[in-house]
């Protein structure tokens, strides 16, 4: 019989509920066919947020609920991709609690910075979240930013458009200038559904954008996910910049945010290499 693994799961790779939007529940179905057995359980002492497409959770005072899932091997490696183990979100050994009793399980925890300026979703549960009590959103603090970093970001912000480069299945580079905006520490584009960087996307998250000025670069390496819930709040930041209505646009349909896990730059604007969680904490 094949070895199963313990998994705590609490957002988009849970069981969905009778009346789920499949979207929350969307990387289930990825799982599903790896899973040999499943039951409720729940977190202590981690704090769930809500990062509008999917959930992010960190260690503090709360409980987070969801799904103790036994899970082949190739479903730990599935889910691996998935979380983007070990750049992005982090897998750990934790204690979880089921209705049998303690369990020593897998949990992916969310990388620092991620979380900043998010609203917690205070049941700690994902697939019930409008249900919890709202929350508000702690912020950065402008007064300890880099001003380098902040001029830096505010260059790539502003520029007409930037190279994005993603993976092809087959591992050969995607290059393509896009249009993009940055809001709340990171960058969107909004690209047609099929387009290739979108196929690429959904096979392997890692993608960057780099500022045209080859003689002053500045590039951010990052992890693209899906946000059609920001598209509202994105209008009029595209309107403003490219006199674009992307809510109108029925060809570009599909929201990419950047969430930031590096920035490199060199040249006359400042030199250095900072980590994501000092860049999301950029808001411009």
């Amino acid at each position: 019989m094949a070895r199963t693994v313990p998994v705590f799961v609490y957002g988009t790779l849970r069981l969905p509920l009778p009346n789920t939007p499949p979207h929350d529940c969307r990387y289930y179905f990825e799982i599903e066919p790896h899973i040999k057995s499943a039951e409720p359980a729940h977190l202590p002492q981690t704090v769930l947020f809500d990062m509008g497409a999917y959930p992010a959770a960190a260690r503090g005072q709360g409980t987070v609920r969801g799904d103790l899932l036994h899970v082949r091997q190739v479903g730990l490696d599935v889910m691996d991709q998935i979380e983007g183990h070990p750049d992005f979100f982090r897998r750990e050994k934790v204690q979880v609690y089921t209705g049998n009793g303690p369990v020593r399980a897998w949990v992916y925890w969310a990388p620092r910075g991620l979380t900043t300026g998010r609203p917690v979703i205070s049941n700690g549960d994902w697939l019930q979240r409008d249900q919890a009590v709202a929350a508000q959103p702690q912020g950065p603090a402008p007064e300890n930013m880099d001003p380098v970093l902040r001029h830096l970001v505010r260059r790539l912000a502003v520029a007409e458009c930037s190279w994005m480069s993603t993976v092809r299945p087959n591992g050969h580079v995607h290059c393509v200038p896009v249009w993009h905006v940055w809001h709340k520490g990171r960058a969107y584009v909004v690209t047609p559904s099929g387009s290739v960087k979108m196929k690429n996307l959904r096979a392997n998250p890692s993608v960057s954008l780099a500022h045209q000025d080859p003689l002053n670069p500045v590039i951010l390496e990052g992890w693209g996910t899906t946000a059609p819930h920001i598209k509202t709040e994105l209008q009029p930041l595209f309107k403003e910049k490219y006199d674009w209505d992307i809510l109108t646009d029925s060809e570009y349909d599909m929201v990419v945010e950047i969430i930031p896990l590096k920035l490199l730059a060199w040249g006359k604007y400042g030199e250095g290499r900072w980590p994501g969680e000092a860049v999301m904490q950029v808001s411009l």
